[in-house]
């Protein structure tokens, strides 16, 4: 069976750098919530982008719907998979639903306006990601909380079965972090293959299919949160200063905790 995404043996460091992936094999499957996690530094926005065929990596091979993904051409790789980075490069001079009517260029014409069907996409989008009323305020008047749910909303109007999504909840409150992790998980039960890297444990915890752990470059682990939010899998890489628990539902918890310090 062909994954809907997949790392074979990827290896890439930047210029003058350590690895920063090493040798990582790794597939997204229709349906999953995948959550990557990973201390700083451990390769996890680096492997999200060699996936995405946004960077093409010194050894091995990425993979969209068995289509190598680095030879994808822009409107071609839109078609099939969107990308919600951590932020902005550069804030363009649009109001949020430009912006996110951008998304859909993959869609539309080269020499036509946005049909009814993009609209009704743009339309939905905003509403998912819960920022329908800031349509017409322009992005630089926006905090950065407002701004990642805009980016979310964009990479939903884009309607590409692949998403793969880099700190989605950095900037978020708590009501929101919940309610945009909800909503990446009812999108993989619906169908598609969602990749998120995060550094929130219990949120993937609460959500994800399966979790895949990053240090130095390395897998060390994939398999699902009981599987791997262990105290014999996470202590090598975090270390020992965490509290582990049960949620009421059975789930695992991790807590940072001074308690457990030597």
């Amino acid at each position: 069976m062909v994954s809907a995404l997949q790392g074979t043996g990827l290896r890439y460091a930047y210029e003058r750098g350590p690895l920063a992936v090493d040798g990582v094999d790794l597939a997204v499957e229709e349906g999953e919530l995948l959550v990557v996690l990973g201390p700083n530094g451990s390769g996890k926005s680096t492997l999200l982008r060699l996936l995405a065929g946004l960077l093409r990596p010194d050894a091995g091979e990425a993979r969209v719907d068995g289509v190598p993904a680095a030879g994808l051409l822009p409107r071609e790789r839109a078609r099939r998979l969107a990308v919600v980075p951590q932020a902005l490069a550069a804030l363009p001079d649009l109001p949020v639903e430009a912006f996110v009517l951008a998304g859909r260029y993959a869609h539309m014409g080269r020499w036509r306006g946005a049909s009814p069907a993009d609209r009704a996409a743009v339309h939905d989008a905003l509403e998912a990601a819960e920022v329908a009323d800031l349509a017409a305020r322009p992005l630089a008047d926006l905090s950065g909380g407002q701004r990642q749910r805009v980016l979310v909303a964009r990479a939903l109007a884009q309607a590409a079965p692949r998403l793969l999504v880099d700190e989605p909840t950095a900037a978020l409150d708590l009501h929101h972090q919940l309610r945009i992790f909800g909503l990446l998980a009812r999108l993989a039960r619906a169908g598609r293959a969602v990749l998120v890297v995060t550094h929130d444990v219990n949120l993937a915890s609460q959500h994800a299919s399966r979790v895949a752990l990053l240090h130095a470059g390395r897998l060390c682990a994939v398999g699902s949160p009981a599987e791997v939010l262990r105290r014999v899998v996470l202590e090598p890489v975090y270390g020992p200063q965490l509290h582990f628990g049960a949620l009421p539902d059975g789930r695992p918890f991790v807590l940072p905790w001074r308690g457990a310090a030597p």
